[in-house]
């Protein structure tokens, strides 16, 4: 079984999860040149000694079994008296990899580790969190990590650009895909059709997601690119109260064909032209300020339909089941948002 793997365990199924049997159960009363201790969880009145991969954790198992019933139930379960110990506290394997253990645990033990919003953690503190929070069953740290995870992602138009992104979109998207959080991936799995074909087929993304990146490209660089361009050249070219008519087509003209050039360098094509573009854009023209107002609005307008037509790209439910969705799983946690 995957260490990545979840359910519901109970007795010797359960001990067979968590951590890896020996043939042997010698003492480890001495340090293995291979084994590191993590000082920053390694307590003098622990009295179990967890290790993930190559590395050791001294706790508190009444800490863990009142955090996660997941270890309540295998330090409930008896263990055999010749089992592995190490500095005279029996010894359990877990199947999990060492950094996420360690954020996982720290987030336990350390109650300034993993704060609530609006702290930042690093990406690979909330993975690490909320993959073992998850399988372990401790709520409050899953709920935590989601709101994390949520507040990166926007699931509405008005808060898109507004959220700090992490910047490696595919383990993100396998973070989202782990813990059923579908409400992340329109967002993220737009960035992830635009990175390099290469890095999409080599990199972790799942193949079945990889296709849908490659075919919500397509989509984004022709339909939706046009759609989110076309205010610039449609009718009407001539606005009542402009004074200047001739000067203002010929801008819109103009815009249109420098935006043509950026098709290729914009998947995400909410980004293609937005409120800030008319000013913050090398050689963008700006006309006047009657037919500003009227394209800008005619901009936001386009830009909606395509967010909200985002999630259909792969495969996904409509916004307002994606955010049904958050609030069940967030349930009260989701004021945080």
């Amino acid at each position: 079984m995957d260490g990545n793997d979840d359910g519901n365990l109970s007795g010797g199924v359960l001990s067979v999860y968590l951590f890896r049997p020996r043939r042997r159960a010698p003492r480890m009363d001495t340090m293995s040149p291979e084994l590191v201790r993590e000082e920053t969880l390694w307590f003098s009145d622990g009295t179990l000694v967890l290790q993930a991969e190559t590395r050791l954790f001294r706790v508190s198992p009444g800490v863990l079994a009142a955090k996660s019933p997941v270890f309540q139930d295998m330090l409930g379960f008896p263990q055999p008296q010749d089992g592995e110990s190490y500095d005279g506290c029996p010894l359990v394997h877990l199947l999990d990899s060492a950094a996420d253990t360690t954020h996982f645990l720290r987030a336990i033990f350390h109650y300034d580790y993993f704060e609530p919003w609006p702290a930042r953690p690093e990406f690979d503190v909330v993975s690490g969190v909320l993959r073992l929070s998850q399988k372990y069953q401790v709520e409050p740290l899953r709920k935590r990590a989601l709101i994390h995870l949520s507040r990166r992602y926007p699931i509405t138009f008005d808060d898109f650009g507004c959220t700090d992104e992490w910047d490696d979109p595919i383990a993100v998207a396998n973070l989202a895909r782990h813990a059923s959080a579908d409400w992340v991936l329109p967002v993220v799995l737009t960035a992830c059709a635009w990175l390099e074909p290469e890095k999409l087929l080599s990199g972790s993304l799942s193949p079945s997601d990889a296709l849908l990146c490659f075919r919500a490209r397509d989509l984004l660089q022709t339909r939706w690119s046009s759609r989110i361009l076309e205010f610039l050249l449609s009718p009407p070219l001539e606005l009542p109260g402009c004074q200047t008519p001739q000067s203002c087509l010929e801008t819109r003209i103009n815009n249109r064909a420098l935006a043509e050039t950026w098709r290729e360098e914009k998947a995400i094509v909410l980004y293609l032209w937005h409120e800030d573009t008319w000013t913050e854009v090398d050689f963008v023209e700006e006309p006047c300020g009657v037919c500003r107002e009227y394209l800008t609005a005619a901009s936001q307008a386009s830009r909606r339909v395509c967010w909200n037509n985002l999630p259909s790209l792969f495969g996904l439910p409509n916004w307002s089941t994606l955010l049904d969705q958050r609030t069940a799983a967030l349930g009260y946690f989701e004021r945080a948002l």
